[in-house]
């Protein structure tokens, strides 16, 4: 997959493991990642982020949960370290905040729920982006992956 191509599918929950599985692949092939996960509220985020990691190498039985209270949970596959952020609570444009949050560590990757919030943070330039709409069917949803 080329970096502009993008790929827009209509997704069943039953088969979102599977397609997970897949982004990991592209994932993995980039080395160092930023991926953005964007859509509203419920959309779906945060349970692809959990897919994304297992497929990563969590193990399954490691829960994945939204850090929209801590703003970052860190993971480690065998990528190295990969962090989830949440920035849903950032004020707006707080770049500074996101580039403190991630200044001690080195990650492999970057999952990063609300991105529109520091859009300018160097830290989180985007190498790949995911992005969850709702259908009309209430276990479907339409997933547009760019990277």
């Amino acid at each position: 997959m080329s970096n502009h191509e993008a790929l827009k599918l209509r997704v069943k929950r039953s088969d979102l493991r599977a397609l997970a599985n897949q982004f990991a692949e592209a994932l993995k092939t980039r080395g160092q990642f930023v991926l953005w996960l964007q859509g509203e509220l419920g959309a779906g985020k945060t349970t692809l982020a959990g897919e994304l990691l297992h497929a990563l190498g969590v193990p399954t039985n490691v829960p994945v949960l939204s850090p929209t209270f801590t703003f970052m949970t860190e993971y480690e596959t065998p990528l190295g370290l990969v962090a989830h952020l949440d920035l849903y609570r950032l004020a707006g444009d707080d770049d500074d905040a996101v580039e403190a949050l991630l200044a001690h560590r080195k990650f492999a990757g970057l999952l990063v729920e609300w991105p529109e919030r520091a859009p300018e943070a160097p830290s989180i330039k985007k190498t790949h982006a995911i992005r969850i709409d709702f259908t009309d069917e209430l276990d479907e949803r339409d997933i547009e992956f760019v990277g």
